[in-house]
């Protein structure tokens, strides 16, 4: 048994040995591949935000090119002084006006059209009820147009722009089926949603290719004249000829049946002269194609839950969501845990769509917005842990945030089959170890058994044994010094268990346990630093005054019963007394032990002294009042002196708590900002104000109420 005791030493301290040298290289290794790992996960997503930055900023860039050729095309120049001089001869024919009124209220094709199309459709994609007199048209030229080219139509909605010329006899229809194919195959060869020209006269849209509610309206008194279409025309419209195109930010359009739309718009002119208004209408699906890589996330590199997207200066969403596409319940499931509001879970259900309605408040996004590039570990605006790159990008006078992450716990999956693999070989070599171990243990360990017998039966009090020398080796050298050893050990034994309890009962009075303990393993010098603790200063009011005429062995006798108390609050809740210097009273929570929770420790102790001396009052029939103040921080702490020594700590949060109880309260306990920080809510404040404290100027205080669940 003897044997298989030393044995398992050498075991386990060869297993130590090896346990530790494949723990800090199984360490290293896990952490040179996590940090590897992470700067490789950010570098691609720095290069997928770059690529989708580039294309991005590509379309953009060609939207503008793209209306800014059109708008100086020569045939695009005549269909916008054609259509507008045949669209205002359409309300100034003579006869037409009296048929204003009558066409508007009896042609039911434009009444069926809004009431059983255009109402139910913009119904569903806005979801609020909508008023079918505010949209019918209110003059006859508008009733005119989209009598002919939308109601009269028997084409579908969103194909209306298949018809090239209404037979309605008109000069107008004749000009639009002169221009339309063209300004058709134009809008479908570059993916636009819409194409208007507008009289910059009047601010009628004389032409639209997708003939939508909006055709033929005015958008300075028509229906849609608080629109961003009315927007953009009326910011282009003051543009000069070399200005660049003007572009209007995301909004819901009602004429799209409540889909978010973009416009970009430029002034036309015929040499110097100001002829109308190009607007195109911006597609989200070739902004959502571009960032979404048509849907095909992993594809472009961002496995299963990383996402590229914009965000708005409203930091709402401007392009679509990957998680409403591929995961519709968990990107509801983790809203609802942010206490995202109900109906905006409902909307963004209903619309099918997180552009406008998706907020994005994160790091990434504030950063962005605000033209920072970074990469960044953050929640993302799930409430997930995701690894973040993120930067600006502009489009005129606008800048949008573009965002690319990925999900730390799939970024970090290769880390996790690292690991695996070191505990399963760190478990291997283990095993091996202890085979080895085991079987050379024995062999090294037979010459000190008879050694390690006698000097247990020694320690077990036997003091009479002498060991026979069989060789000259280490462990002949080993018997002689044991045979010497046990001559003296009994006597000097007694006088060393006799100096150290001394020695240690002294340490103990004077200082904490831990440091005794240091200074007597032979640390002469003791000095730490504590990154958090919270320090307590009181100091009696009025004692010095109080105790004048009192005989003095009265006033060291009251001392000490109520110091005696603070001293017994403390060591039953863990705290340390430092020091007192006459009335004064002062301790330390999270030193020399650390207590993570030191702040709330040392709440409770203020409250316990309070308490402490209104006993004390009651007892001794006084009404002594105490001011208390408490601060937290970094300090230093060491032992002083080298004959007589003296526990004490040092640093500004030291001179910060004393300056707490110096400008407090009687009978309140003033905190300081940092320390209800640490409270983390839990106990009740009041906010005091701030005060001037020498060396640190104006501060924040508090006083503490108490625990914030007392009422429960």
């Amino acid at each position: 048994m003897r044997d298989q005791n030393i044995r398992t030493k050498v075991v386990l301290f060869l297993l130590i040995v090896c346990f530790s040298i494949s723990t800090v290289m199984g360490w290293v290794g896990y952490h040179n591949g996590k940090t590897a790992i992470e700067n490789l996960t950010f570098n691609q997503l720095t290069s997928i935000r770059a690529t989708k930055s580039s294309q991005m900023q590509g379309y953009l860039d060609l939207v503008q090119s793209q209306i800014v050729t059109l708008g100086e095309n020569q045939m695009t120049i005549n269909a916008m002084k054609n259509l507008s001089m045949s669209f205002s001869k359409l309300g100034a024919t003579p006869g037409q006006s009296e048929l204003k009124e009558s066409l508007i209220a009896a042609d039911s094709s434009l009444q069926s059209y809004y009431a059983n199309q255009f109402i139910p459709s913009l119904e569903k994609g806005s979801h609020k009820t909508q008023a079918l007199t505010q949209y019918l048209p209110d003059n006859y030229t508008t009733a005119f147009l989209q009598h002919h080219y939308i109601a009269e139509s028997s084409l579908p909605l969103g194909a209306k722009n298949a018809m090239n010329m209404a037979l309605d006899g008109s000069q107008y229809s004749d000009f639009h089926n002169q221009y339309h194919a063209t300004l058709n195959s134009y809008l479908e060869n570059f993916n636009f949603y819409d194409i208007f020209l507008i009289d910059h006269r009047t601010g009628d849209i004389v032409y639209s290719v997708f003939k939508e509610a909006d055709f033929a309206t005015n958008l300075k008194n028509g229906p849609y004249r608080r629109s961003n279409l009315a927007t953009a025309f009326e910011e282009a419209n003051v543009l000069g000829p070399n200005d660049d195109p003007i572009f209007v930010e995301f909004d819901y359009y009602a004429p799209s049946y409540g889909a978010p739309a973009a416009f970009i718009a430029k002034p036309m002119f015929d040499g110097d002269e100001r002829i109308g208004v190009l607007v195109f209408q911006v597609p989200i699906t070739r902004i959502n194609q571009i960032m979404t890589g048509n849907q095909h996330w992993a594809r472009d590199g961002l496995g299963s839950t990383g996402e590229t997207y914009l965000v708005g200066p409203d930091f709402s969403m401007r392009s679509v969501s990957r998680f409403l596409i591929e995961d519709r319940e968990g990107y509801f499931k983790a809203l609802k845990k942010l206490d995202y509001p109900a109906k905006t879970i409902s909307q963004l259900d209903e619309f099918d769509t997180s552009i406008l309605l998706q907020r994005v408040q994160t790091k990434a996004s504030f950063g962005a917005l605000s033209g920072k590039s970074a990469t960044a570990i953050i929640k993302d605006y799930r409430g997930v842990s995701v690894l973040s790159s993120y930067g600006p990008i502009r489009f005129g006078d606008h800048q949008w945030a573009l965002i690319s992450e990925i999900d730390e716990a799939e970024a970090f999956a290769p880390t996790n089959t690292l690991a695996t693999i070191l505990i399963i070989s760190s478990l291997i070599i283990a095993a091996l170890m202890l085979a080895l171990a085991a079987y050379f243990s024995g062999q090294f360990t037979k010459p000190i058994i008879k050694l390690a017998i006698a000097a247990r039966k020694i320690g077990e009090g036997a003091s009479n044994i002498q060991l026979e020398v069989t060789s000259k080796d280490e462990i002949g050298s080993l018997t002689n010094s044991f045979n010497d050893m046990v001559a003296n050990l009994d006597s000097q034994r007694r006088t060393i268990e006799v100096k150290n309890l001394e020695n240690t009962r002294l340490l103990l009075n004077i200082l904490p346990e831990p440091i005794a303990e240091r200074l007597k393993s032979g640390e002469a010098q003791i000095a730490d630093t504590f990154s958090s603790v919270s320090i307590i200063f009181t100091d009696l009011v009025g004692f010095t005054k109080w105790s004048k005429d009192r005989p003095p062995m009265e006033v060291l006798s009251m001392l000490d019963d109520l110091f005696g108390a603070f001293d017994a609050a403390a060591a039953r809740l863990g705290v340390e007394k430092i020091k007192t210097i006459g009335d004064a009273y002062m301790a330390v929570c999270g030193l020399p032990v650390p207590n993570e929770n030191h702040a709330k420790v040392m709440a409770e102790l203020s409250f316990a002294t309070l308490q402490c001396l209104e006993d004390f009052n009651q007892r001794n029939n006084t009404q002594l009042r105490m001011r208390i103040g408490i601060h937290c921080g970094a300090v230093v702490a060491g032992v002083i002196g080298t004959s007589k020594f003296t526990y004490d700590l040092w640093g500004e949060t030291v001179n910060m708590a004393s300056r707490m109880e110096s400008t407090g309260v009687p009978n309140q306990i003033q905190i300081s900002q940092a320390f209800h920080g640490a409270l983390e809510g839990e106990y009740a404040t009041t906010y005091r104000g701030e005060i001037e404290v020498k060396g640190a100027g104006m501060v924040n205080t508090y006083l503490l109420d108490g625990p914030n669940n007392a009422d429960a």
